[in-house]
This record gives structure tokens, C-alpha cells and sequence, in this order.
């Protein structure tokens, strides 16, 4: 029987693809060894800085350490950090900032501005127990310091 180029062309299309082999996922035939792969390691983080003694930070509803004992005659500073950075669609960049205050629960002291950065300091002679809270959050966000 005689083919012509014709059938041999067709019997090649039609096998072609199956003398192939079916290793599949790409990265070369059989015996053709793959790059091994690094695995990813995360970057270093900073750790934090230790809040400085006698230091209250005011965060998104929390003042951190909500209970700080003390001396008497200790001055105390409350240092906002309720600012957060994000992003817009279009590359630029906003700040997210939160108000809050340091409200005082027994007469005697005066409030903190109410305010979303800065300082707030007070100093305390006499031992005892200090609450306070923050004006907007009310009990939700509240603190204490303990003079002894």
C-alpha cells in the first residue's frame, strides 16, 4: 500500500504530541534536573523600644500600662500614639489620627487636653490610688496609677 505525504503528515500531527512523554510541569524533560528553591526568610523586625518608667501610652482605646505604681513625688507623662499612616489609590499617603484624654475620676487633678498627639504630665506627692479615664471612651478606656 502506498501513502502519500498527505497521511504522513496526519499521522504526525495526530502522534506527535503523544511521543512527547507527559512529564508536565515544564522545568525540562526527564532527566533534566530543576534549580532547588530558597526558601524565604522573613526581614528582622526592630523591637519596640522599652516604654520609659513612669510612661503611660495612649493608644486606640487603651492607655498601656493601664495600672502604673509609682513613688511619691514621681511625675508620670502620657504620650499619644493613636496615629496611623495609610495609603490612598493614587500613591499618596494620610494620617489616621484618634482623640482621647486623660480624665481624672477624684477631684484634685487637672485633665489633659483632649487631643490625638503630644504629652501629658503629671506628678504625684501623696500616695494613694488615681483613676482616670478618657473623656470620649469613658470606662471602656480607663487607668490607673497607684502612688506608694
Amino acid at each position: 500500500m502506498r501513502t502519500g505525504p498527505l497521511v504522513g503528515l496526519v499521522a504526525l500531527v495526530m502522534c506527535g504530541p503523544l511521543a512527547c512523554g507527559g512529564g508536565g510541569g515544564g522545568g525540562g524533560g526527564a532527566g533534566t534536573p530543576t534549580s532547588p528553591t530558597t526558601p524565604s526568610t522573613p526581614a528582622p523586625t526592630t523591637p519596640a523600644a522599652p516604654a520609659a518608667p513612669n510612661t503611660v501610652t495612649v493608644g486606640n482605646n487603651s492607655f498601656s500600662p493601664a495600672t502604673l505604681t509609682v513613688t511619691p513625688g514621681t511625675t508620670v507623662t502620657w504620650t499619644w500614639d493613636t496615629c496611623s499612616q495609610g495609603s490612598d489609590p493614587y500613591g499618596g499617603s494620610t494620617k489616621t489620627c484618634v482623640n482621647h484624654s486623660v480624665t481624672w475620676d477624684t477631684p484634685g487633678g487637672t485633665a489633659s487636653p483632649t487631643q490625638s498627639e503630644g504629652n501629658y504630665t503629671r506628678a504625684f506627692a501623696t500616695a494613694g490610688t488615681y483613676d482616670y479615664h478618657c473623656a470620649i471612651h469613658g470606662a471602656a478606656m480607663s487607668g490607673k496609677i497607684v502612688v506608694q
